[in-house]
C-alpha cells in the first residue's frame, strides 16, 4: 500500500515537471515574439543574440540543463559583474518579504472575520462585515492606490517607499493595507462558508450534545477542517497576491520584482525574463508538491477518495 502510494506520487511529480517544461516552452516563444521590437532597439542585445528562435531556445535549454542563469547583454548591468541569479534575488527579497507579510496578515484577519461571520450568520454584524468587505474589494485596486497617493499630503503618511530603517515600515503601511483587501476577502469568504457548513453538520451538533465547551468544539470540529480548506487554495490565493503586489510596487516605488521586470522587458533582456518565469514556475511546482504532501498527511481521506475514484474508473473500463 505504501509502495503504491509512493509510485503514484512519483508519477504525479513527473506529470508536474512535464507541465512545467511545456509551460516554460510556450512562454519562451511567446515572450520572444512579444519583445522582438525591444530586442532590435537595444543594440547590445540584438548584436549578441541569434535571430533564429530555435537557436535561442536551444541556448535556453542548455542554460537550464547546466543550471546557468544566462548572460546579461546590456552594458549598464553587465559592467557590475553580477549574475542574473544575484540580480534577481537582490530585488526578489523585497517582494517576498512584502507579499509574505501581507499574506499572513490577510490569512489571520480573513479567517477571524470569516469564522465570526459564520457564528453570527444572517445577523446584523454578518451583513455589515460582508457588505464592507464586498464594497472595498469592488473598487479597482489601481483606483484605491491613486486615491491613497493623492491624499498622502492631507493625512501625512508617506506616498512613496522610504529607504530608511526608521521610516521604511511606516511607508509600507498604506501599500500593505491596500494590497491585503483582496486576499482578506478571499480568506473571509472561504472560512465563512466552511465554518457555516460545519456548524450545521450532524457531527458538530452531536459534539454539542456531549457538553463540550465552545473552545473545544472549535478546536475539535472547526480548526482542522478550516486549515485543510485554506491549504487547498493557499497557492492560487498567493499567486493573486503576488501579481497585484507588482502593481502596488510600481505605484509606491517599492523595490522588488516590478523594477526587475520593467527593466528586462524595456531592454529586451530575454535571459532575465526567462529566468524570472522559470524560477517562479519551479517555485510554484515545489510549493504545490509540498502542499499536496501536507494535505495528504492532514487528511488521509482525500488520498483515499482519489484512490477510490481511480479504482472505479478502472472497473468501468473493464465493463
Amino acid at each position: 500500500m505504501a509502495s503504491h502510494s509512493s509510485i503514484k506520487r512519483l508519477k504525479t511529480v513527473i506529470v508536474y515537471f512535464f507541465i512545467l517544461f511545456l509551460a516554460i516552452t510556450i512562454i519562451f516563444f511567446a515572450i520572444n515574439l512579444l519583445i522582438e521590437p525591444q530586442i532590435q532597439k537595444n543594440f547590445a542585445v540584438a548584436s549578441q543574440i541569434s535571430k533564429n528562435y530555435g537557436t535561442r531556445y536551444g541556448e535556453y535549454l542548455w542554460n537550464l540543463i547546466t543550471f546557468s542563469s544566462g548572460k546579461i547583454f546590456s552594458s549598464e548591468l553587465a559592467s557590475n559583474n553580477q549574475s542574473i541569479f544575484v540580480l534577481y534575488f537582490s530585488q526578489f527579497k523585497y517582494t517576498i518579504i512584502f507579499t509574505v507579510f501581507i499574506f499572513f496578515i490577510s490569512l489571520i484577519i480573513g479567517n477571524i472575520l470569516g469564522v465570526w461571520s459564520a457564528y453570527k450568520y444572517n445577523k446584523a454584524i454578518d451583513f455589515i462585515v460582508n457588505f464592507t468587505i464586498s464594497f472595498i474589494v469592488s473598487i479597482p485596486l489601481i483606483i484605491v492606490a491613486i486615491i491613497a497617493l493623492t491624499n498622502a499630503s492631507i493625512f501625512g503618511y508617506p506616498s512613496q517607499y522610504i529607504f530608511d530603517k526608521k521610516f521604511s515600515l511606516v511607508s509600507l503601511l498604506i501599500p500593505t493595507l491596500i494590497t491585503s483587501f483582496a486576499t482578506i476577502s478571499l480568506f473571509h469568504a472561504r472560512s465563512r462558508k466552511v465554518t457555516k457548513e460545519i456548524l450545521i453538520s450532524n457531527y458538530y451538533l452531536f459534539s454539542k450534545t456531549l457538553g463540550l465547551s465552545k473552545t473545544k468544539l472549535f478546536n475539535k470540529n472547526i480548526f482542522k477542517n478550516l486549515l485543510i480548506s485554506q491549504l487547498q487554495v493557499i497557492l492560487p490565493f498567493y499567486i493573486l497576491l503576488f501579481s497585484t503586489s507588482l502593481i502596488i510596487e510600481r505605484v509606491f516605488s517599492i523595490p522588488g520584482q516590478s523594477i526587475f521586470l520593467s527593466y528586462a522587458f524595456s531592454k529586451g533582456e530575454i535571459n532575465l525574463i526567462m529566468f524570472y518565469f522559470t524560477f517562479s514556475f519551479f517555485g510554484l511546482l515545489v510549493a504545490r508538491i509540498i502542499n499536496d504532501l501536507i494535505l495528504s498527511k492532514l487528511n488521509p481521506l482525500l488520498e483515499l477518495n482519489k484512490r477510490l475514484k481511480n479504482t472505479k474508473r478502472r472497473l468501468l473500463k473493464y465493463e
